[in-house]
């Protein structure tokens, strides 16, 4: 039998990213919950897929829901994936709720956002698989929130990579680098994150 706290924690060698799946109830009312288990399925049709615990609350509305988006956290979003993890409060409390083209609650400066209509609905194990065909869908320049190991990062690019302006005010804003006498360092955090990907590039 496997060890379920190393098998769990085995999985979190996979970089992801962070989303947070929205949709309406039977009464009308929204909910949401942040969820790292995405993925894209096709592209003729357009589907994409994530999964819900059997025994999450949410459940029962996600089953009966007709559409539910899925929105791609923005790095600067990781209070927003906290609130939509916590269970029994109103993760929809002071914003300002409006449903975008297939129904579902938006979540705002997201770095991407897929509207579904819900196709299909699969058990697997502890967890209901869902499946929607994407009726519309946007997109922004806003880095994403990635999640490794049960922690939070963000994206950086390689060292050989260059960069060009935009890339070091972004840089620089996210406080990864710093300019010194005219020359760019790492800073702290930017060399904890270095050696984070590092690592992770070490363990393919």
């Amino acid at each position: 039998m496997l060890d379920k706290a190393a098998f769990r924690s085995a999985l979190g060698s996979f970089v992801t990213g962070v989303t947070i799946v929205t949709a309406r109830d039977g009464a009308g009312e929204p909910v949401g919950l942040t969820a790292n288990s995405f993925n894209s399925v096709s592209l003729d049709p357009p589907m994409v897929l994530w999964s819900l615990s059997l025994g999450s609350h949410s459940l029962p509305a996600f089953r009966d829901a007709e559409s539910w988006a899925v929105h791609i956290l923005a790095s600067g979003q990781q209070a927003m994936s906290d609130r939509f993890a916590r269970r029994g409060e109103d993760k929809f409390a002071g914003l300002d709720v409006v449903d975008g083209p297939e129904g579902a609650p938006l979540i705002a400066g997201c770095a991407a956002r897929f509207g579904c209509r819900a196709r299909f609905e699969y058990e697997g194990g502890d967890h209901a698989i869902f499946l929607g065909e994407v009726v519309d869908f946007d997109r922004t320049e806003a880095e994403p929130l990635v999640y490794h190991g049960g922690r939070y990062g963000r994206m950086m690019p390689a060292a050989d990579a260059g960069l060009d302006p935009q890339d070091h005010a972004q840089l620089v804003a996210a406080g990864l680098i710093a300019e010194s006498a005219g020359e760019w360092s790492l800073t702290d955090a930017g060399a904890a994150q270095l050696a984070l990907l590092q690592r992770i590039a070490g363990g393919r």
